[in-house]
């Protein structure tokens, strides 16, 4: 199944497009090679090398292992998108940085936990508040 693309409709309130993000953020954390792995047994379509190496070794694996691969991945693809937010935290908390749309600050930490609380606080099912 496709992604959306998240450029494709984009709110006009600051608050809004925030909100956006986050929820884009979290509808891609899971890993497409992760469910190739786990739903077709490879790692990729693609032709080169190391898709054809990853590929490999995929077939050699029982589904319990594909299962278990496709979590891992999945686990590292939120630590890295929420290690980018928790350094954006840090910059909009100790250096003043400012996100903004047309010029309008663009309101961030919703949940009082930095970017990245609000990205794992969405990805666990959390409800943004209402503002």
């Amino acid at each position: 199944m496709p992604r959306e693309n998240p450029a494709a409709s984009i709110p006009s309130l600051p608050i809004d497009v925030y909100k956006k993000i986050i929820d884009d953020l979290v509808s891609q954390t899971p890993s497409i090679s992760g469910k190739l792995i786990r739903e077709e047994g490879v790692y990729s379509r693609g032709e080169g090398e190391f898709a054809k190496r990853m590929n490999e070794f995929i077939t050699g694996l029982s589904a319990d292992q594909r299962i278990a691969l496709e979590a891992l991945l999945t686990d590292e693809r939120c630590g890295a998108i929420g290690d980018v937010l928790a350094m954006l935290t840090w910059w909009i908390t100790c250096h003043g940085l400012r996100l903004s749309v047309h010029g309008e600050p663009m309101p961030t930490e919703l949940s009082g936990m930095g970017l990245h609380g609000d990205y794992i606080g969405r990805l666990e099912g959390w409800n943004w508040p209402s503002t």
